[in-house]
């Protein structure tokens, strides 16, 4: 790491008594004041997180059929990041034990996301009676890292050796975070922090939140994806929404170099303003996407009641709503799943296949795995092969809900 590198008003110190330099980020909060620019922004970004706030009522009694699959795509990008590359669909056939359907990805790389998806349960679940300690942070690590990729190096403990961005050696790095021995206590006064806060807007907080863990750099792997799972559970302890359905992993990786470049120019020059920035436009771009994809995936439950609520068999009802919560099923498992005898599932089952709602995927005789493609494709496709334009569609979907109210969709039932 090259010190000339770094101006003279970077929020930390450089030291040197490891031989080589090490980055000590300044507690939080840092000398921080609002320009009118961010301001506007942080206007609109509240805006956009408060409509999504309104699809989140709407599911209230039926929360994992938004839940489920954003957490599911957030953990897919959050890996995508860090170089894994598996898809939403081959996590759901890992999920449901079908790893013979899964394409272009490896188990592997399933399993990894997968822990991402469990660890983030894990925090959500124990937030609502607990507060954000260094011991649930090790526990969530523990989660991500075991029986895959990393797993040998220290899952649930803070790192005992010296870490380094850009480069294995020190000196070439472009990045090299602080010492072993000073990582439990940068983290403790982070925690202190969290804990006691927000101080300024949560946006802001939760920003400010994410760049000094993403410096303390805590764990020796899986450092950026547990920085991206702790902006989930601020999300959710600050209030932000109902339910925590937004998440910025997809933004992060469409603008990977622009997100690595502004944390960095927080590091090396103070740049508060342009990382903060950078994060709300995050927020503005993927609560305006999330909102689109819960309408579509709500639009099309509603579709899918008004034509099988008629018919006799309430077994079909009963599995597409199941597919709503993982859209990879078995015949084996729309049976377990529905509660229903093997007969009843083969029908429904055979019966959605035939109205193009399930896709058969392996081409086998037997062991067959469906995908409910239309769910799927709500979930996976990028936000331009949904809408033509987000910004339109966002805006149309407010004016319905202005002229018509946010009506509750009907469960099935």
């Amino acid at each position: 790491m090259d010190h000339t590198d770094f101006a003279a008003e970077y929020p930390g110190t450089i030291n040197t008594d490891q031989g080589y330099p090490t980055y000590n980020p300044d507690p939080l909060p840092p000398e921080f004041e609002y320009t009118p620019e961010l301001i506007e922004k942080l206007a609109e970004a509240r805006g956009t997180v408060g409509q999504l706030a309104g699809i989140g009522q709407m599911v209230q009694g039926s929360r994992m059929l938004l839940l489920g699959p954003f957490i599911r795509r957030e953990a897919v990008f959050s890996s995508r990041i860090e170089g894994t590359y598996a898809t939403v669909s081959a996590v759901y056939a890992h999920e449901a034990g079908e790893e013979d359907a899964i394409e272009g990805t490896t188990r592997h790389e399933a399993a990894e996301v997968l822990n991402y998806v469990h660890a983030t349960q894990r925090g959500l679940d124990v937030l609502p009676d607990a507060a954000i300690t260094a011991d649930l942070l090790k526990e969530l690590h523990e989660i991500l890292m075991t029986d895959v990729r990393g797993g040998e190096k220290n899952p649930g403990q803070y790192r005992p050796d010296q870490r380094a961005i850009g480069s294995r050696d020190t000196r070439d790095a472009r990045f090299v975070p602080p010492a072993p021995h000073h990582v439990s206590y940068k983290m403790d006064e982070l925690i202190e922090y969290i804990q006691d806060g927000p101080t300024f807007d949560p946006l802001i907080d939760i920003a400010f939140i994410h760049y000094q863990f993403e410096t303390i750099h805590p764990f020796t792997d899986g450092n950026g994806r547990m920085g991206r799972l702790l902006i989930t559970l601020l999300m959710d302890k600050y209030g932000l929404l109902p339910d925590p359905f937004l998440y910025l992993s997809s933004y992060f990786n469409q603008y990977r170099d622009e997100y690595v470049d502004t944390l960095f120019n927080v590091n090396s020059k103070g740049e508060w303003e342009e990382w903060i920035s950078f994060f709300l436009d995050g927020v503005i771009d993927q609560s305006k996407e999330v909102f689109i994809r819960s309408k579509e995936l709500l639009e099309l439950r509603e579709e899918y009641r008004e034509t099988y609520q008629g018919r006799q068999s309430e077994t079909l009802l009963s599995i597409l709503y199941e597919l709503f919560k993982n859209p990879v099923i078995t015949i084996k498992q729309a049976e377990q799943r529905a509660d229903v005898g093997y007969q009843a599932a083969r029908n429904a089952i055979y019966e959605l296949e035939k109205e193009g709602v399930l896709v058969e995927v392996t081409g086998k005789e037997r062991y067959k795995v469906y995908h409910a493609t239309d769910i799927i494709d709500v979930i996976e496709k990028p936000i331009e092969d949904l809408v033509a334009d987000v910004d339109e569609e966002f805006e149309k979907y407010q004016s319905e809900s202005a002229a018509n109210g946010q009506a509750s969709i009907e469960d099935f039932n």
